[in-house]
């Protein structure tokens, strides 16, 4: 039985592959794109103190609960802080309170 549309299956295969090549390329490229985006978006969130530290840093990394995680993403989302610099900020005081320069009560 022959091919009663006269398609030629080896033509349309190599359409078929080039098309799809073509789609990975192009979804290559946008994702590329995409993070190039990213990258500029979050270097220009990225930290943003008032002035430059005036001693080094170093960078730490911990475990929290994600309960707490939800809650620290909510504030940075709402604040346009990066979590950094609000854990920065988190450590700055515990360590005052605990040094006794600053004193925290419970707020009821």
């Amino acid at each position: 039985m022959g091919n009663k549309n006269n398609w030629d299956a080896d033509a349309m295969k190599g359409t078929l592959i080039s098309d799809m090549e073509q789609e990975v390329r192009d979804g290559i490229s946008k994702v590329a794109t995409e993070e190039r985006g990213a990258a500029v978006e979050s270097a220009s969130v990225e930290p943003k103190p008032a002035e430059k530290p005036a001693e080094p840093t170093k960078g730490v990394q911990t475990y929290i609960a994600v309960s707490m995680y939800r809650r620290l993403s909510d504030i940075k989302l709402s604040r346009g802080e990066t979590i950094g610099n609000l854990v920065a900020e988190a450590v700055a005081l515990w360590l005052d309170v605990q040094e006794g320069k600053k004193k925290v009560s419970a707020t009821t």
